[in-house]
């Protein structure tokens, strides 16, 4: 039965058994810039659009979101619940229909296509996608055409879908784009309430979040994944790290040591005998091939051939079987998914990846970078990198991509509407404007616009962002495009190729202070001074530390 089987997650406490839901979970909020839900419910997010996308970073709990909400379909009993993991489509010339058709089939409703379509014209079928962003380009490009033609043939048919954050969503033009909103620190108690660690340290756990520990790590005790690790290694380390990368190396030094934090645990004795650093090695080389090859699940051949290949790579001399087995069994950083082994978290995998990269030679760490420069902001590779080699990210990667920049944009000083008018043809396809807002449709040509994305993000200061939002004051043209569109519920398209410098959307837009503005364009070149400067600061200091003694 679907809740049997959707009904239940393995965690990192128990690997062995799958855990029922409200055993363990605490549901989250989501929000977007109108709509606020506060206590998560099926009925809630179908009152404001049948159609809508879960959004949130690794480790907020969509996934989990996306089965508590399908058991609460159950329980409604109004419409029938077809669980994807789209990771399983991955690599399968498989449509939507097709895995409609093959779930049903999973559990003995062997349906003819005519009545399945009649199911969906007639809105019985409610559809619960999880890990948009765990396919390939190619696939997600097709699963997003697919649910453009359900929205339009079947707009009865109720479709709720985890991703996380990216531009190509705003593609998904009838889907509601909610954000999952982070753990309060009643929640985040609750949630440590609930695992099945030992009480003792539990209880000293809560009692310092209650005394500050929230207050001073929020963004890691706020994430119901990190949160979980977190208890997981405070036997081992009462430390919280500032950043994620000496978090998550703690965390597999937690797994590795086996910490008895857990409830009934005990450390499994591993078939090899590698120590940590050996073991963290050849994990790194194992997770940058299936990060190479796009995939987070596998079958048991396929892992134990990236092992053999890790041998060759590196000279440490190990049994592929048996480490796979401490992979599953002692570390529980690889789990077991059916046929299938999977990572337990996408973003151990990440990590991993992002290790191998910082811990090769300068060319290679470049060639790296660059073949992956198209998943900067798909992923948390990238940012994982910048924690661990800042140096190398800022100087070897982001500031030749902003000398190029420029130079394509033939910008020596001061940025004119001309180079605006260049730099929006490179960023988007189209600008449109749908329900009072404006959009820009990513241009996937190249990697300009992702990177800038990412600079915007993880490299501009705040207090730069938060400039660029404030603009100039309304644009009275812009004004009324958006009023225009909500009025006649129709987007409002203008193509790239069709504007020019002297277009009044391109004026407008240029004087404006959101992310389509120039301002981002100047925000650019602001990290670029800042960067040279920075550059030249550590070049002076270290002549002088070394020769002027």
């Amino acid at each position: 039965m679907p809740n049997e089987r959707y009904g239940k997650s393995k965690t990192f406490f128990i690997r062995d058994e799958p855990q029922r839901l409200d055993t363990f979970y605490v549901p989250v909020g989501i929000s977007t810039s109108k709509i606020n839900i506060n206590t998560v419910n099926l009925r809630a997010i179908l009152s404001h659009n049948n159609k809508s996308v879960i959004t949130g970073t690794a480790g907020a709990g969509k996934s989990i979101l996306l089965k508590y909400l399908l058991i609460d379909a159950l329980k409604e009993k109004k419409q029938v619940p077809v669980f994807i993991e789209l990771r399983h489509e991955d690599g399968t010339e498989m449509s939507l229909m097709d895995s409609v058709s093959s779930n049903l089939e999973c559990f003995g409703l062997n349906l003819g296509q005519k009545y399945i379509e009649k199911a969906f014209r007639t809105g019985q079928f409610i559809l619960f996608l999880d890990g948009l962003d765990e396919v390939n380009s190619e696939k997600r490009e097709q699963i997003v055409n697919e649910l453009d033609e359900i929205c339009k043939e079947y707009p009865l048919t109720s479709v709720l879908i985890t991703s996380r954050p990216d531009g190509y969503l705003a593609e998904l033009q009838n889907f509601t784009i909610y954000k999952t909103q982070p753990l309060s620190k009643d929640q985040s108690m609750l949630l440590v309430d609930k695992l099945p660690a030992d009480e003792l340290i539990k209880t000293k756990f809560v009692g310092d979040l209650e005394s500050g520990l929230y207050e001073e790590h929020t963004s890691f005790l706020s994430n119901p994944l990190l949160l979980t690790i977190m208890l997981l290694t405070y036997g081992y380390s009462t430390e919280i790290p500032n950043k994620r990368t000496v978090f998550y190396n703690q965390a597999f030094e937690a797994l590795f040591q086996r910490h008895d934090t857990m409830k009934g645990a005990y450390k499994r004795r591993r078939e090899t005998s590698l120590d940590i650093q050996d073991f963290g090695k050849i994990l790194s080389v194992f997770c940058i091939q299936t990060y190479d090859d796009g995939k987070v699940q596998f079958s048991k051949q396929e892992a134990l051939k990236y092992l053999d290949k890790a041998k060759e790579l590196i000279n440490i001399d190990f049994d592929s079987d048996n480490y796979l087995n401490d992979l599953v069994q002692s570390v529980c950083i690889i789990v077991e998914d059916g046929l299938f082994l999977t990572f337990s978290h996408r973003s151990f995998q990440e990590y991993f990846t992002a290790l191998f990269i910082t811990n090769a030679d300068s060319k290679m760490k470049q060639r790296l970078l660059e073949k992956y420069r198209a998943e900067i902001i798909d992923d948390n590779v990238y940012e994982l990198c910048h924690e661990m080699d800042a140096e190398f990210i800022e100087y070897d990667v982001i500031y030749p991509f902003l000398l190029k920049l420029f130079e394509d944009l033939k910008i020596k000083k001061n940025i004119g509407i001309t180079h605006y008018a260049r730099y929006i043809k490179l960023m988007w396809t189209r600008i449109y404007f749908r329900d009072s807002l404006v959009f820009g449709t990513i241009n996937r040509s190249g990697d300009t616009n992702r990177v800038i994305r990412y600079i915007y993000n993880y490299i501009a200061k705040d207090s730069d962002r938060e400039g660029s939002a404030r603009g100039t004051g309304k644009s009275h043209y812009l004004e009324e495009l958006k009023k225009e569109s909500k009025e006649l519920k129709t987007e409002i398209i203008f193509p790239i190729n069709e504007l020019n410098s002297k277009h009044p959307l391109v004026i407008e837009l240029y004087k404006g202070g959101n992310y389509l503005s120039v301002k981002t364009l100047r925000i650019m070149m602001k990290v670029k001074k800042e960067l040279e400067l920075k550059k030249l600061n550590r070049t002076q200091k270290l002549e002088e530390f070394l020769f002027n003694k």
